[in-house]
């Protein structure tokens, strides 16, 4: 049986958690872990008992391993700072990944479930989720799985949008499993559908001559055929992520001798660019009103 001290130089009373696993012993004290909900009640049905026998030396029994004791006692003493982020202006968070700044996904799910079981204060469960949402670029997937099943719609909302590619048809049964609903999985379709309905849509109806504006005189026809046979081979290629800008782009070599029809060039792939911008990127902006069957 081992024993670990939290609190060493605390002038409060202190007291042993010891788990029930393996008999090891944290050695407390009540200003150390009068946040968390629980505790604050026991003390206060220990005090209500002290009253009336005095004071005791007090074993409280739980059954948690250690380790889980351990990260229940630093979530309450040490809790984790929200993680940094490069943006500070209301938009969608965009979070710093230096210096072990953000807490791994993998162990994030326990500590929350230890900030709900044992009522620690909501900043903390706070800043867990800030944890949980900054890991949504790096694993989408489990993300978006866990926020579906704890309610938790901007997280959801956020790894929405880093599950733009690979196409959903990719993934194995056993990798999209992990999706607790019908309805999740189906926000992700229909984000996928939309934007491929949208893309398609953007990109065959921008000319690279718009109403003749920008024309060349001289390969105008040639330019226009480049064009459109490029466009309608990519229309039947576009996933949710395609970047379809970048895509028309690749004609630059083919009509960089001509100065004009270079500019018009980019100027369309300018405004494609432009338009792809405004399409929805994430489940909670796609319109209610869109239906799989439009396409």
């Amino acid at each position: 049986m081992t024993s670990e001290t939290i609190i060493v130089n605390a002038f409060d009373a202190k007291f042993q958690v010891r788990s029930l696993h393996d008999g090891t012993e944290f050695q407390v004290t009540r200003h150390a872990i009068k946040t968390c909900e629980v505790f604050r009640n026991m003390f206060a049905c220990c005090d209500h008992d002290n009253d009336k026998s005095g004071p005791q030396e007090a074993v409280l029994d739980l059954d948690e391993t250690e380790h889980v004791l351990a990260t229940l006692f630093r979530l309450i003493q040490q809790p984790p700072d929200p993680p940094p982020t490069v943006n500070s202006d209301g938009t969608r968070p965009r979070f710093m990944f230096d210096g072990g700044s953000v807490i791994p996904f993998p162990v994030l799910p326990s500590m929350l479930q230890l900030a709900d079981k044992y009522g620690l204060p909501e900043s903390i469960t706070c800043s867990l989720h800030l944890h949980v949402q900054a890991n949504a670029s790096m694993n989408p997937l489990p993300v978006y799985a866990y926020a579906t099943t704890h309610g938790l719609p901007k997280i959801a909302a956020e790894a929405s949008a880093h599950l733009l590619h690979p196409p959903l048809s990719s993934y194995t049964k056993e990798d999209i499993q992990i999706i607790p609903t019908v309805t999740a999985y189906h926000e992700l379709l229909r984000l996928h559908e939309y934007r491929k309905y949208r893309l398609r849509d953007i990109l065959l109806n921008e000319d690279i001559f718009p109403h003749g504006y920008g024309a060349c005189p001289v390969h105008k026809l040639r330019a226009i055929q480049l064009w459109e046979q490029k466009r309608v081979h990519l229309a039947t290629q576009i996933e949710a992520a395609t970047d379809i800008a970048g895509e028309m782009h690749d004609l630059a070599g083919q009509l960089s001798a001509c100065p004009l029809c270079h500019k018009a060039l980019t100027a369309a792939v300018d405004m494609l660019q432009y338009k792809c911008r405004k399409v929805a990127r994430t489940v909670d902006y796609v319109p209610q009103d869109y239906w799989l069957d439009v396409i």
